[in-house]
C-alpha cells in the first residue's frame, strides 16, 4: 500500500474521531455540568490525547527494551474514561430516543483512535525486538478451516508451542542477523549466512567442522550464531547410533555352517528400546523431557516422562553380564556422579 495513502487515510480517521468524540465530550462537559466552553473544549485532549500520548510512550518503551506495563495500563484507564463518558452523554439524550445505539455511536470514534495507531506501532515494536535479538512468539497459522474442523487439537498445539517458548527463553536471546546487518566481522557474516541456510544443513556443517563435539555443545556453538536448535535436533539430524560392525562370512562348501544364519526379520521396536535408544544417544545428563522429545521426533512413538523414568531405572538395575566392560557395568554413567542417574 502506498505510504502516502496511508498517512492520508489515518490522518482522516483521526480527525473525524477526534472531532465526534470531542463534541461528545464538550456536550457532557459544558451543557450537563456548566464546564465553561473554552474549557470544556479541551476535554478531548485530557482523555484521548493522553491516551494516543500513553500508547505512544508504550511504543517507545518497548523499542527500548523497557516494560511498558505502566504506558498500558494509562492508555486502557483513559480511553476507558473516555468511552463511559460518552455513554453518559447517550443517557441524557431525548428518553425516547433509544440509549444503546447512541452510545456505541459516540464510544467508537475513541476506538477508532486507538486501534490504527496501536497497530501501527505494533510492528515497530516487533522490528525494534528482532534488531535486539529477540525471538518474539508468533501463534502458528493453522487457518480458518483448522480452526472450524479441530478446534481443541488446534489450540493445544497453539498451547504447546506457547510454553515451548516459554521454556527455550534463553536461547531465544541470541542474536539475530538484523542485529548487525551492518557488521562486516567474520562473525556477524557466517552468521547471516547460517540464518538463510536450512537448519539441517548448518548442522551437519558445523558436525564436518567439529566432529567430535557432542550434540550439546553443538547446538551451544549452533545458537550462538543464530541457528536455534537443541541437542535433539542435532542428534536426530545426525543420526548418532551406536558403532556397528559388519561381518562377512565366505560361503562354506560341504560343511555345516559354523554359526547359525540369522534370516528372521527383525522385531519391532518396543517403546523401552526406542527410550533407551535415545538415552544412549543423547547421554547420561539428557533430562526426561529431552528423551520424550528424542523419542517422538526420532521413533515416532508416544512415551511419557515417568515412562521413561521407569525404563531407564529398570535398565540401571538390570544386573551386567559376566566380563562386561565398566561402561557396560554401569550404562548410567553414575560411577564418580553420585549416582544421580537420569532427571
Amino acid at each position: 500500500m502506498n505510504r502516502n495513502a496511508w498517512r492520508v487515510s489515518i490522518s482522516a480517521v483521526s480527525i473525524a474521531a477526534l472531532a465526534m468524540t470531542g463534541w461528545s465530550l464538550y456536550v457532557v462537559a459544558h451543557d450537563t455540568y456548566g464546564v465553561p466552553a473554552l474549557f470544556a473544549y479541551g476535554a478531548v485532549a485530557v482523555f484521548d490525547g493522553a491516551a494516543i500520548a500513553c500508547m505512544y510512550l508504550a511504543s517507545v518503551a518497548v523499542q527500548e527494551g523497557r516494560a511498558a506495563i505502566g504506558a498500558v495500563l494509562g492508555t486502557l484507564v483513559m480511553a476507558s474514561v473516555s468511552c463511559y463518558l460518552n455513554t453518559t452523554h447517550a443517557r441524557l439524550l431525548d428518553a425516547h430516543m433509544p440509549v444503546v445505539p447512541a452510545a456505541i455511536l459516540f464510544s467508537s470514534p475513541t476506538l477508532a483512535l486507538l486501534l490504527p495507531s496501536g497497530l501501527a506501532w505494533s510492528a515497530a515494536r516487533y522490528r525494534a525486538r528482532v534488531e535486539r535479538g529477540e525471538i518474539p512468539f508468533r501463534p502458528p497459522a493453522f487457518g480458518g478451516w483448522v480452526w472450524l474442523l479441530a478446534p481443541a487439537r488446534a489450540g493445544r498445539s497453539v498451547k504447546q508451542r506457547a510454553v515451548d517458548h516459554i521454556e527455550h527463553a534463553a536461547r531465544n536471546t541470541g542474536a539475530t542477523p538484523a542485529a548487525d546487518s551492518k557488521d562486516r566481522s567474520a562473525t556477524a557474516v557466517l552468521r547471516r549466512r547460517f540464518a538463510e541456510m536450512d537448519p539441517a544443513e548448518a548442522i551437519r556443517i558445523a558436525h564436518e567442522a567439529q566432529p567430535a563435539l557432542p550434540p550439546a555443545e553443538l547446538a551451544s556453538q549452533l545458537i550462538s550464531y543464530g541457528v536455534i536448535v537443541d541437542a535433539v535436533q542435532v542428534a536426530l539430524v545426525l543420526g548418532f547410533r551406536p558403532a556397528e560392525v559388519t561381518v562377512e562370512r565366505e560361503a562354506q562348501q560341504g560343511a555345516a555352517p559354523v554359526a547359525p544364519q540369522v534370516t528372521e526379520e527383525r522385531p519391532a521396536l518396543t517403546k523401552a528400546d526406542a527410550i533407551l535408544d535415545v538415552a544412549v544417544l543423547l547421554g547420561p545428563a539428557a533430562p526426561a523431557a529431552d528423551i520424550v522429545k528424542g523419542v517422538a521426533l526420532r521413533h515416532r512413538l508416544d512415551v511419557g516422562q515417568n515412562q521413561v523414568r521407569a525404563v531407564l531405572s529398570r535398565a540401571k538395575k538390570r544386573p551386567a553380564p559376566p566380563g562386561a566392560t565398566p561402561a557396560q557395568q554401569d550404562p548410567d554413567g553414575d560411577v564418580g556422579r553420585g549416582g544421580e542417574g537420569y532427571n
